[in-house]
């Protein structure tokens, strides 16, 4: 009996090495023609920054106070467009307590480069600086759009 489950086994892992190739395959011609087709495809940097609403001491950033932030800060050196989204998170300090805080979320998306860099990284330390922040969340990824 175990030889034969072993045999059944090795069927199966058999089989499964010999099917995956070609559906892989398939699907990797898919997307090249789809790819080729569409010539508004482009590859991009995609920022999500993450900016805690609570202050050190108790308190939080107004709604107006983050109005003008974003007025003043971020969106001069983003005209092409953002995303703001409210948000709520939690995260362990540098004291090791955990915080609770609403949260609002930028979401950029824009040709990478050195000069585009410097600039998030100029709205990240004026919020650090204006809120006395800790940090700020900032995540980016490479993304595939189109227009």
């Amino acid at each position: 009996m175990i030889t034969w489950q072993k045999s059944f086994n090795n069927l199966i892992l058999t089989s499964l090495l010999v099917v995956t190739p070609i559906h892989l395959n398939t699907y990797i011609r898919a997307q090249s023609l789809q790819s080729s087709q569409n010539s508004s495809i482009k590859i991009l940097t995609k920022e999500e920054l993450f900016f805690g609403l609570s202050k050190p001491g108790g308190g939080t950033v107004s709604e107006e106070q983050w109005q003008q932030f974003l007025n003043r800060v971020i969106t001069p050196r983003f005209q092409e467009g953002l995303t703001v989204m409210d948000g709520y998170g939690q995260y362990l300090n540098s004291s090791g307590s955990l915080n609770r805080e609403k949260t609002k979320l930028v979401i950029l998306i824009y040709e990478n480069n050195h000069k585009r860099n410097q600039m998030v990284e100029e709205a990240i330390a004026s919020y650090k600086r204006a809120f006395h922040q800790e940090s700020v969340l900032r995540v980016t990824s490479s993304v595939k759009v189109s227009f």
